[in-house]
């Protein structure tokens, strides 16, 4: 018994488990900020463009062509379709009031309206009607206009949230607005100032952030990741857009051709244009840079458009041959 006993193989369950490597469940080996969610997942791409420009170029180039890019991928593709559909909206003005004419005659001719209200309203919904089948078929909708007005407002707000981050700030734009003006808390106002803040470990911990833009800034705004010292370069976003707005539709054949809603619209704009300056003194300077950027970016690619897709103004010429109607026989007689 204690010789059997002695011979037998030891249990299974005192043998030594091999060791397992514990595998990561992420691969980490690239420098971009992890992706946690929708936000991040659309942020990606710009914010990929950003370091792929900075691997050649300094921030204070890569900025300045980040917004050159991206402007210039919006206007030819979609501003450009844009533009062209302006053009031919434009060209048909007057072929619509041909047809506003003719309308309004025959529709006195046919008579039998109780009043002149009653006639004008069955002139106008008529009116509607023909110039709506005119725009369908020389594809001139005002839809796609109105839908590259709020295109670009997308795309500027998402690279301005890229470079916030990338700054370490922890409010955007509108927060940044809020502070200037006294109604956001102390909290949310936390830049890099001199280097260091009382959040500074939670901004070195923010995967966005990146420390060469303190160093890589040009002329009196070396610092990209602190406040304009001097305060000028927001009051140079002002002027640019100021410009921007004001010299755009600028003739006064245009401006009387503007609607009372139009009017409001482009003062209210100016008016924001100009409040820019004093209330954007503690955004980051890299912000600030690239909103100057971006403004300037679209005053180039708008000279472009301007020569590529001329607005006609009043009556042109006809691009298209005109065919002459067939002689008759009573003509070929005489």
């Amino acid at each position: 018994m204690l010789t059997s006993r002695g011979l037998r193989r030891p249990a299974c369950q005192l043998l030594s488990l091999p060791i397992r490597i514990v595998r990561p469940r992420h691969r980490a080996f690239h420098a971009s900020a992890p992706r946690h969610g929708a936000l991040d997942t659309l942020l990606f791409l710009p914010h990929e463009m950003l370091n792929l420009l900075h691997m050649g170029l300094p921030w204070w180039s890569a900025i300045p062509a980040s917004a050159f890019i991206m402007r210039g991928l919006l206007v030819t593709t979609i501003g450009s379709r844009t533009r062209d559909i302006t053009s031919r909206y434009l060209a048909l003005q007057p072929l619509r009031q041909a047809i506003a004419d003719q309308v309004f005659h025959e529709t006195m001719q046919k008579g039998g309206f109780k009043n002149q209200k009653a006639a004008q309203h069955t002139v106008v919904q008529t009116v509607k009607v023909e110039t709506k089948e005119l725009d369908k078929r020389w594809d001139c909708r005002l839809s796609a206009q109105v839908g590259w007005t709020f295109v670009q407002l997308p795309i500027f707000l998402t690279m301005a949230e890229v470079i916030r981050r990338m700054c370490g700030t922890r409010s955007g734009l509108i927060g940044l607005f809020m502070n200037a003006t006294g109604l956001g808390s102390s909290s949310e106002n936390d830049v890099l100032v001199g280097g260091a803040t009382a959040s500074a470990p939670a901004v070195l911990s923010n995967p966005w952030f990146d420390v060469s833009l303190a160093n890589e800034g040009m002329l009196w705004f070396p610092d990209l990741l602190v406040p304009d010292p001097t305060g000028i370069l927001p009051f140079i976003v002002s002027g640019l857009m100021f410009s921007n707005i004001y010299f755009t539709n600028n003739s006064p054949e245009k401006l009387q051709k503007m609607t009372r809603l139009s009017k409001t619209i482009r003062r209210t704009l100016l008016l924001v244009s100009l409040a820019i300056g004093p209330l954007t003194q503690n955004v980051p300077a890299a912000l600030m840079f690239y909103w100057a950027s971006s403004t300037t970016s679209v005053m180039i690619w708008n000279k472009w458009l301007d020569k590529r897709y001329p607005t006609p103004e009043g009556f042109t010429k006809c691009k298209r041959p005109l065919l002459m109607p067939p002689k008759t026989r009573r003509a070929s007689v005489k």
